[in-house]
């Protein structure tokens, strides 16, 4: 008897139920599935179209290209522009430099001002001398005493008492009290040792006084800054009495002779008299043998310092003139100025009081 196969039954069932499974499935997507949709027509484009598209592409790359190139020509200015600006800084950047160092150096120079004022507002230092304090100033424009050795030469004439001959004729025929105590004279001396306390403290000096003859009234080289030495020299020129006519060869002569590289003169005219009471005879205004001048003239006196000069001339020694008030000699002022400018030293013309 033949067995019966029961799994091949089973085989062909399953295989049944998945194709129905599969047919079950395609029908549902059928189903779901779109409607067909007819196929769009592509657009027809024509060919003016196409070229007025084309057209206007290129106009508008034109366009593009004509303001990138505008771009970079204001670039370029941009470029030029900060280029200067940055120049114009750094230009300006220096003058600030430059006005820093300028206003460092200007506020240096205020202080060293300011220092060098408060200097002069002080008291000033004592002189070597007693002299006798005023209100002039210390120092005069135009007038400074230096040299290592120096010769202060008064004039000690009778001219020396007053401005105006009228009264030089009285003070001569006055007292001799009476001429030292004139204001001129009083103020001729003081001149004297104006210049001494301003003299370079490491400097000589040596004073005279002169008329007729030269008389020095120091025996040797003095310190400016020995206050002994001076003030007997001041005591001794006390008693002084201005007289007699004026030998201004004569001084200038024993001046150079000490060896002195500065003479500093104080007369108020040109000389009236020769040295050692030479004749006068030969020169230009002075007399003759036959006929004797009373006064010496002006041409006479012009003469007598033309012979001052010739004897000073060649000497290595600076002189300069302080110049005292006096009527009726207008020659003195420019021969004395021109002499001191020859003689590398300067021509003060003093006020009736100073100093």
């Amino acid at each position: 008897m033949r067995r019966t196969e029961t799994s091949t039954l089973a085989f062909l069932d399953v295989m049944a139920c998945g194709l129905g499974a599969v047919i079950l499935i395609l029908v549902v997507l059928k189903q779901q599935a779109p409607p067909n949709t007819p196929p769009q027509p592509e657009p027809i484009v024509s060919a003016e179209q196409t070229e007025a598209d084309l057209n206007n592409l290129q106009n508008e790359l034109a366009a593009l290209l004509a303001a990138q190139d505008t771009a970079k020509g204001d670039l370029t200015k941009q470029q030029q522009i900060v280029a200067a600006i940055n120049t114009a800084l750094e230009k300006t950047q220096n003058d600030l430099v430059s006005a820093n160092t300028q206003d460092a150096a200007l506020d240096q120079a205020i202080a060293s001002a300011k220092n060098t004022l408060a200097q002069q507002q002080t008291e000033p230092p004592p002189d070597a001398i007693d002299t006798v304090r005023t209100t002039q100033p210390q120092y005069l424009v135009g007038l400074k005493v230096t040299g290592k050795k120096i010769v202060v030469l008064l004039d000690r004439s009778a001219s020396m008492t007053a401005r105006d001959l009228v009264k030089i004729v009285q003070y001569k025929a006055g007292p001799s009290t009476a001429r030292q105590r004139a204001e001129k004279w009083v103020n001729a001396l003081n001149a004297v040792w104006w210049m001494t306390a301003r003299a370079p403290a490491q400097s000589q000096i040596q004073i005279a006084s002169f008329s007729t003859n030269t008389r020095f009234h120091t025996t040797n080289w003095i310190r400016t800054n020995d206050s002994a030495a001076l003030s007997a020299v001041k005591a001794e020129m006390a008693s002084l009495v201005p007289e007699g006519s004026t030998n201004l060869e004569d001084a200038v002569d024993a001046a150079i002779k000490t060896g002195a590289d500065s003479i500093y003169i104080i007369t108020d005219g040109l000389p009236t008299a020769a040295p050692g009471g030479q004749t006068l005879l030969g020169l230009d205004g002075c007399g003759s043998k036959w006929f004797k001048r009373k006064q010496v003239t002006g041409e006479c006196r012009v003469s007598l310092f033309q012979r001052t000069v010739a004897a000073a001339a060649g000497k290595p020694v600076r002189i300069s003139i302080v110049l005292m008030p006096l009527e009726g000699d207008p020659d003195a002022a420019p021969l004395f100025s021109k002499w001191a400018l020859s003689k590398g030293g300067v021509l003060l013309s003093a006020a009736r009081n100073w100093p």
